[in-house]
């Protein structure tokens, strides 16, 4: 567009100066961007001589939209929108001033749009923000309009005191918007702190409480949101106050979490467990303000686990009489015959069975590890703790993988002993396993320096057991080879429950 800047700057009227600090005054005390518009619009009417204006701002998509006007159809507005002579950003550019719109080199649909609103004469005038554009503000004239520079001076001054308004104004609505997120934040973090099913507590650097949600609230029976008077170590139990209040001392001197149990008195003086767990808080700056927890009540979870164990001890004191009664009837039963390989044998098993029994209560039958359940089976001489190596990472196995296993391990170290590697001075046996791919158990059972071994020509119970029972047990496979230089078992297991 033509750049019209002729004639003299004039000084400033006194209704002039009274329309600016009027509009300076009104920006002031603007509390939104719809009152800054305003107050805006009727300084620039006021000011420049036109009756007619607008202000246009740069959307977040960097398309010019018109936000307020003046004297301006809905028509109009609609065509002209997204038009500009600037791009979003774009440093410090000067005002345009157009005398008249038909003169100018603008496409003719531009130009139609504008006579055909009865508009002459233009001004574009920049708003920025530190310097940069972020939109403008419009005159317009119903005539030819000659802009001299007393003009430009005024525009400049409206635009410049508009830009750092509207800034100022998105500065406080970001602000609030902020504020209220955060109010909306607190609100939501109070409502979830007071609703949730645990205790939650804050303590102040001293380790003085100084917040109870709800829950917590209700369990030592404090009332309203004043904690004055209150002191949850009055409701310790004697024989847990030194263990309580050392280990919360600690966590308070050392700026540390703690995780910790005892038992205190509720409202209604009866004694719960409850489990706590803190962590130390600090400010921004780094300054530690105290802890802040939860506490759980595990009394049931106690006294579940309390009777569980009572009922495994009491199962396994009668699984061990158990055994000790079927050896004894075998003794008993065979006592003439006691040396015999049928009644060894059976004896053998039993006693494997006890030992494996034995590992299992001492991890309450849960999960047992391969290493300790391997040197536990096949340590019954000083020959074997010597002659079989070990070889393997850490495993832990199920109980009924943990017996299977058992059990053809004391077969196989039976078979050594009479028959194989075993049975020699200098024999040697290497038990390896490892995690193969889909967490299967691969172990490999290996004899060397032994008699020279051939196929048997019947398959014993042992071997059945390995070959059959042993493959059922562990969803698996066991494969047994009498290879000339040692016999050598492979034994497949599904490991889905298998850690290492």
């Amino acid at each position: 567009m033509a750049d019209s800047r002729s004639g003299m700057s004039q000084p400033q009227t006194g209704e002039e100066l009274r329309a600016l600090y009027e509009f300076t005054d009104a920006i002031y005390h603007a509390r939104s961007v719809e009152a800054v518009y305003a107050s805006a619009l009727e300084a620039i009417t006021r000011t420049l001589g036109c009756d007619r204006a607008s202000i246009l701002l740069f959307d977040d998509a960097g398309v010019m939209q018109f936000v307020a006007w003046r004297g301006l159809s809905d028509r109009y507005r609609t065509r002209l929108a997204g038009h500009t002579p600037w791009q979003p950003g774009e440093l410090e550019p000067p005002p345009i001033f157009v005398s008249d719109i038909r003169e100018t080199d603008e496409p003719v649909w531009i130009k139609d749009e504008i006579s055909a609103e009865g508009i002459v004469g233009l001004g574009f005038v920049p708003l920025t923000l530190e310097g940069r554009v972020i939109g403008k503000f419009m005159t317009y004239y119903g005539q030819r309009k000659d802009f001299d520079d007393h003009t430009r001076t005024l525009a400049i001054t409206i635009a410049r005191q508009l830009g750092f308004s509207i800034g100022r104004t998105r500065a406080e609505a970001s602000r609030e918007a902020a504020l209220a997120q955060l109010r909306q934040s607190e609100a939501r973090f109070r409502e979830m702190t007071e609703q949730v099913p645990v205790m939650i507590w804050m303590s102040d650097r001293r380790g003085h409480c100084e917040h109870l949600n709800k829950v917590a609230r209700e369990f030592w029976g404090v009332t309203g949101d004043s904690l004055d008077g209150f002191d949850y170590t009055a409701t310790i139990h004697p024989d847990d106050v030194d263990h309580v209040l050392t280990q919360m001392g600690q966590a308070v001197t050392l700026n540390q979490p703690v995780v910790l149990r005892g038992r205190y008195a509720n409202v209604a003086g009866e004694w719960r467990t409850l489990q706590t767990e803190a962590r130390p808080r600090f400010a921004c700056d780094g300054k530690f303000l105290g802890m802040i927890g939860v506490n759980v009540d595990v009394t049931e979870e106690e006294s579940i686990a309390r009777q569980r164990e009572l009922m495994l001890a009491e199962l396994n004191h009668r699984v061990k009489n158990t055994l000790a009664v079927v050896q004894a009837i075998a003794h008993q039963t065979f006592r003439s015959d006691r040396t015999s390989p049928p009644v060894t044998t059976f004896v053998g098993r039993l006693g494997v069975l006890a030992k494996a029994h034995n590992i299992l209560s001492r991890v309450n039958w849960e999960d047992t590890p391969m290493q300790e359940l391997a040197r536990e089976v096949l340590s019954s001489g000083p020959a074997s703790r010597t002659a079989i190596e070990l070889d393997g990472p850490a495993l832990l196995l199920p109980p009924k993988q943990a017996l299977a296993l058992a059990l053809a391990l004391h077969e196989l170290q039976t078979n050594a002993l009479k028959y194989g590697a075993l049975s020699v001075d200098g024999g040697k046996v290497s038990l390896r396993w490892q995690l193969g791919p889909q967490a299967r158990l691969d172990l490999v059972w290996t004899e060397s320096g032994g008699p020279p071994v051939a196929e048997p020509d019947r398959r014993g119970f042992g071997t059945m057991m390995i070959e059959q029972g042993l493959s059922a047990d562990l969803n698996g496979s066991a494969q047994l080879e009498f290879r000339p230089e040692g016999l050598v078992c492979r034994i497949e297991a599904s490991c889905e429950r298998v850690l290492s």
